[in-house]
Parts: C-alpha cells; structure tokens; sequence
C-alpha cells in the first residue's frame, strides 16, 4: 500500500509484504497440522477416447492443464475424455465438511482436480470464481464461460497449504483463458453492492464528506475495482484530528468488528493456499489498514511469541524501514504486538503503528500509516482500541458448550414436567372440591325435599 503526503513523498508499506511474511512464519514451525497418510495408489494415466457430447472443442485446454500436471506431479493419475479432465495424486476420499458429501482430499504435496465442459453459462448455487479454506485443504471453483461456443469449463481444483505458487498461477491462467466474448461488469458504488459472505454489515452508515466522485467496476476475476475522481477546484475539507465520526464494521468470515470512518476498499488474496484479506480506507492525512489471514491449522501457543517478535522484526527489514518501538500488549486474552515504524530518511513527520494479533487459526494486523500527528490522533486511538474479535470454539470448548447446552436443556425440561405435576395436581384438587360441594348440595336438597 502506498501513502501519498503532502510534502510529495511516498512512505511505502504493503500490508500484503506483512501477509507474506506471517505465512512463511507459520510455514516454519507455528502450524500443529494433522498427521496425514500417503496414498498407496501410484501415478497413472488414463486416457479415453469418446465424442463430446457438447461438441466443443477443448483439446488444447485440456493439453495444457495436463503438460502443467506431469510437470508438477508426474505420477498424478489422469482420465480424459473430449469433455472432462480429472487428475489427482496423494488425495483421498472425505466427506466434505460444507456439503456433506463424499469429495477428494489431498494430502501434503498432492492434488485433485476436475474440469468439465457444460452447456452455456454457469447457473450453479456456488460463487463463481470463487476460493474455500476446508482447514485441511484449499479447494479452488471457477466456470468461465465462451461466448462463441457456448460452453462452460466446471473447475474444481483441491490443493493443500504446500502447492507450488507457480502451478496455482499457471493453472488459473489457463482455464481463464477460456473466457471469450466477456466485457467487464460495472456494478454499484460499495455502499450499495449487496454484500457477499465478506461484506461488511454496518451497524450506522457514514456518508462520506469528500468532494470527490467514485465508481466500482468488477473485473473479469472477480477482483472490485474503485477509482475516484477528484474535483480539483474544490479545496480539500480540512481533517480535525480526533473528531472524525467512526461506524462499527462487521466482518462474519474474518470473526471480527472494528470502527471504520466509512466502508473500506477491500482486496481477496490467497497466498500458499491461505486465505488473507485486506481492507483500506485512505485519509488526506494517511490511511486505515486492516487485513486478517485464515491459517489451515491451530497456531501452537508456544509459538505465538515468537511468531510475533520474527514478524516485527523482518517487518522492518522487509519494506526499509527503521523500527521505533515494539511493545506486547493482549486482546482479549491473547498475544499481540505493537510495532512503529518511521521511514529510513529519518524524516520525523511520517509514522506507521500497526498492532498483530494471534487468536487460534486467525492472525490479525491492524494499523494506521500517514502524518505522525495523525497517527498519535485520538481518532487513530479510537480505531485500534475499537478491534473485537470472536474465537473460533476448540474441541474442548464445543464439548464444554453442548454438555452446557444439553445440561440447561434438562434442567429446562424437568422445570416444565414440574410446572405440569403441579398444574395437574391443582386442577385435580379444584375437581375433587367441586365434586365434594356438588355431593353435599344434593345431599341437602334431598334432605330438606328441595327438588
């Protein structure tokens, strides 16, 4: 990311740079894993011969993708017919925690894949392109469509934490390839987009004050695109420090709420087959920057600090910069850091303060870059301090929470039968008394002849 001043000069930062680092760092030895087993089938190829179905014309697609898996896992075994590609090596049948039902899983340096000609557009439920973290592995879903030929490829690609970055590029590139006749979608502003399993809810919108015109447009993957415009006859608003109007953000799939001055542009990224999101809001005076990442395995609490502490550390070194102070501070009972940064020119003016957070498979990275006087505001204050997160529940908790459930469930149920006993007893009593004084007025009427 990048951070125009007023001087003219640029303190660069990428929050992405702060990604990368935290995966290799978890790559390393900060990942308790699951023992996996290898597969005992061996590398085989199957090719057969049959007419498609659909008529279309895929060969060179399906040429490629299999030259691009013989060079990565040459013992994949592969079956191919005119209209559908499916290649796997070191996977095995799971059943899939989201759907339920049975799908390949591969292990550590294996693969699975399926490609499949269909008939026009995509109209499936799935969202498309679109990148899932199964924990255990990634699983990678597209459907480009061909205009002139009227067919979709149904992509399905299943890799774990480990797959090569060059055969995820290469292989995404190919099948987007065979996206033909499409032109590029222009959607509403951000604040008006409906939301995707992502999007923020906001609990009080913040019209913005800027004098400055946006327009979002999607491009062909998938990727939200936002220019602004800027009127340069208008003077800029001038930015009281500390009294900017924050709105809460909710984020459901990065487990987490913050106070945000409006809606922030937004980037999706999957980095070694982790999910890693980062939201940005620029300022006149510097920017807000939040990104979390999803690991595919619980972060041993030995290693936190550690992990923490090499973070800062390579942060510095990484985009050259000169580290001023680094404190360790808890959320929520979990580890973090606080890490300040200023630029190599020693120039006083510039500041970045970023705060990184471990909570179980979520790492978090919140932080302001700008004007130093910005970043010491009280609004800036505001925004880190204004970070909440929910935990994912471990097993232990789960049981913890269903036995609680299960326990205040009975005491439930044995306090209605209760309240029921004793319903019925009084309805019981009340019936005995009016059968008894029903008894003893026929008794009297009968006496004294008053029938």
């Amino acid at each position: 990311m990048t951070i125009s001043r007023p001087a003219g000069r640029v303190f660069d930062l990428r929050m992405q740079i702060i990604i990368i680092i935290i995966l290799a760092s978890l790559l390393l030895s900060s990942i308790e894993l699951a023992a996996l087993a290898e597969d005992k089938a061996q590398g085989k190829t199957e090719e057969v011969k049959a007419t498609s179905a659909n008529g279309a014309d895929v060969s060179t697609a399906f040429n490629e993708v299999e030259a691009l898996v013989k060079e990565f896992y040459p013992k994949a075994k592969i079956v191919r017919t005119s209209d559908s590609f499916h290649f796997e090596y070191k996977a095995r049948g799971l059943t899939g925690t989201q759907s339920g039902l049975k799908e390949l899983s591969p292990d550590s340096g294996g693969v699975a894949g399926d490609i499949i000609v269909k008939r026009g557009r995509y109209t499936g439920h799935e969202r498309n392109p679109s990148e899932t973290n199964l924990i255990l592995h990634m699983v990678f879903f597209t459907a480009p469509y061909s205009e002139p030929e009227d067919h979709h490829l149904f992509t399905r690609l299943s890799y774990p934490p480990d797959a090569s970055i060059d055969f995820l590029s290469r292989f995404k590139t190919i099948i987007d390839q065979q996206k033909k006749g499409t032109q590029e979608i222009v959607s509403k502003p951000a604040t008006t987009t409906a939301a995707s399993n992502t999007a923020p809810s906001v609990s009080q919108p913040q019209p913005s004050n800027s004098p400055s015109s946006s327009a979002s447009t999607v491009s062909s993957t998938g990727e939200q695109k936002t220019v602004v415009t800027v009127d340069a006859s208008k003077e800029a608003p001038k930015v009281s420090f500390g009294s900017r109007k924050l709105s809460k953000y909710s984020y459901p799939e990065g487990r987490f709420k913050i106070l945000l001055p409006g809606n922030p542009n937004c980037r999706y990224s999957n980095t070694l087959g982790m999910r890693s999101v980062d939201y940005s809001y620029p300022e006149s005076h510097g920017a807000y920057m939040v990104s979390y990442l999803i690991a595919p395995g619980v972060i041993i609490d030995s290693k936190v600090s550690e992990l923490l502490d090499a973070v800062c550390s390579n942060l510095a070194k990484t985009t050259k910069s000169v580290e001023l102070r680094r404190n360790s501070l808890t959320l929520q009972g979990f580890q973090g850091r606080q890490v300040e940064l200023a630029p190599p020119n020693g120039e006083k003016e510039q500041l970045a303060r970023f705060r990184l957070y471990v909570v179980r498979r979520f790492v978090y990275i919140i932080g302001a870059a700008g004007n130093k006087a910005w970043v010491d505001s009280p609004v800036v204050a505001e925004y880190l301090n204004s970070l909440e997160v929910v935990p994912e529940l471990t097993a232990s908790e789960m049981r913890a929470a269903n036995e609680r459930a299960y326990s205040k469930k009975h005491e439930d149920d044995r306090r209605a039968m209760d309240e029921r006993m004793a319903k019925s007893r009084l309805q019981s009593q009340e019936a005995a008394s009016r059968a008894r004084k029903d008894f003893e007025r026929s008794q009297a009427d009968w006496k004294f002849r008053r029938f």
